[in-house]
């Protein structure tokens, strides 16, 4: 429970508990091959938003779901901390891993509603949850405790809080598409790389030799990928051992590592990573993501899932990780491969058959180096940019810190005082048959 001090609480609000004003989730409904209506899951809402990015039909679904109706609040209580929240304006089921908080004449659905995207709650909640996938459950959250304003009151701060939101919404769309230009510019500087536009004039003035067409086995020293049957090698510390998911974004992350013991003289020798190797994902969901191992590693391997492509001493290694990752250059070649004709992944042969471009190795340096320099510019906007989303989801943070403490609007006398609202939802409850009569808290 969150205390309060009725002292310092605005003139007309009182301290309530979100029980006292939505005493019950709505009722789960058992799946209905028959049903004609709509189904959001958990992916449908966006992380920390309100948006529904899509839905489903609950014929298709096999288990029970949580119903709703328009108005009603939908809260994920599957990881609170993804602060999934959404206010229905159409009749549907949600994934039994949504609470549906029914709406109310006692309370504004939207005053609800952010009332649960506050940074105070979503703490309260994960103090509530439980699990190895954290869950809240509705008795859980029934005790968050808060000021609660009039009822007119409510209404006027979700007023205020929308029009706010929306010159943020407005800044942060401008940042989005900020970021998008970046993607393009990025690709774009990449595809001027591989076909050899971006060095065309400084090629001329050192005249330098044209490119040749190669396939890219033409230049490998070394190519394998790990074997099957490591697991009984897994330990908590020992060798690196590089999976699909530490290059999915297309450069070597471990941030989180596993690590093998192997005995003496073991065939994992064989698949040991070096400085200034290349690494491609050749199975799974990452299938053709691609790193550069830029870092002298102690000991590392390569998993089942990631091939190891090694590059004759006159290639330099990092021209061809570009290549690789340019989408007019290897990665479309990669993706046909992987996907074409239902293969499932990469084989060896795949990757030696990419075709390129090859420019002579003083070349392949200013390239790469032309390349760099033009990431580095990319990179200070795109930090500029999530600092900027960082600030702005720090600002409606504070916004509905005002808004719950009365600060945000000013409070009107003539408003009906939050003290005679709960006494009159109390009172609905008292005499509404067939209801039960929440136990009274000490």
């Amino acid at each position: 429970m969150m205390g309060g001090d009725a002292r310092s609480i605005p003139e007309g609000w009182a301290i309530a508990r979100l029980g006292d004003i939505i005493p019950k989730a709505r009722s789960k409904i058992p799946a209905d091959p028959k049903s004609s209506l709509p189904f959001i899951g958990m992916d449908h809402i966006e992380p920390d938003s309100f948006h529904l990015n899509g839905q489903d039909s609950f014929a298709k679904m096999k288990s029970a779901g949580s119903y709703f109706r328009p108005g009603d609040v939908i809260y994920g209580r599957l990881r609170p901390y993804l602060n999934k929240i959404h206010r229905a304006n159409f009749e549907g089921v949600a994934s039994a891993e949504f609470i549906v908080l029914p709406s109310s004449e006692f309370y504004d659905g939207d005053f609800a509603k952010y009332l649960l995207h506050q940074r105070k709650f979503v703490d309260f909640a994960m103090s509530r949850s439980s699990g190895d996938r954290p869950r809240v459950k509705f008795d859980g959250i029934s005790d968050f405790e808060f000021q609660l304003p009039p009822l007119n009151e409510q209404r006027r701060i979700v007023e205020k809080i929308e029009m706010l939101f929306a010159r943020l919404d407005k800044g942060e769309e401008a940042l989005r598409k900020v970021q998008k230009l970046l993607s393009r510019y990025r690709q774009s500087v990449l595809k001027a790389a591989v076909n050899g536009k971006l060095t065309a004039d400084w090629r001329r003035a050192n005249s330098l030799a044209d490119w040749r067409e190669i396939e890219l086995g033409e230049l490998v020293k070394f190519l394998t990928s790990g074997s099957r049957g490591w697991a009984k090698y897994y330990a908590p510390s020992g060798a690196l051992f590089i999976r699909a998911q530490n290059l999915k974004h297309d450069r070597l992350d471990l941030d989180d590592p596993a690590y093998v013991r192997l005995p003496k003289a073991s065939e994992g020798t064989r698949t040991r990573v070096r400085r200034g190797d290349l690494l491609v994902t050749i199975t799974g969901a990452n299938v053709t993501k691609t790193a550069i191992v830029k870092v002298d590693l102690e000991e590392a391997y390569v998993s089942q899932h990631v091939g190891l492509l090694r590059l004759t001493e006159d290639t330099d290694s990092e021209f061809v990780y570009w290549f690789l990752v340019a989408k007019a250059g290897g990665r479309r070649q990669l993706e046909e491969f992987a996907y074409g004709a239902g293969k499932p992944g990469l084989n060896l042969t795949n990757i030696r058959e990419v075709k390129l471009a090859l420019p002579s190795l003083r070349e392949q340096k200013e390239i790469v180096a032309r390349i760099q320099e033009a990431i580095d510019r990319i990179s200070l906007v795109e930090v500029w940019c999530q600092t900027e989303h960082a600030r702005s989801a720090a600002l409606r943070q504070s916004l509905l810190k005002d808004a719950f403490t009365g600060r945000l609007v000013p409070q009107d006398p003539i408003d009906e005082p939050a003290t005679a609202l709960l006494a009159r939802i109390k009172e609905e409850r008292a005499t509404a048959p067939g209801k039960t009569r929440r136990k009274a808290r000490a």
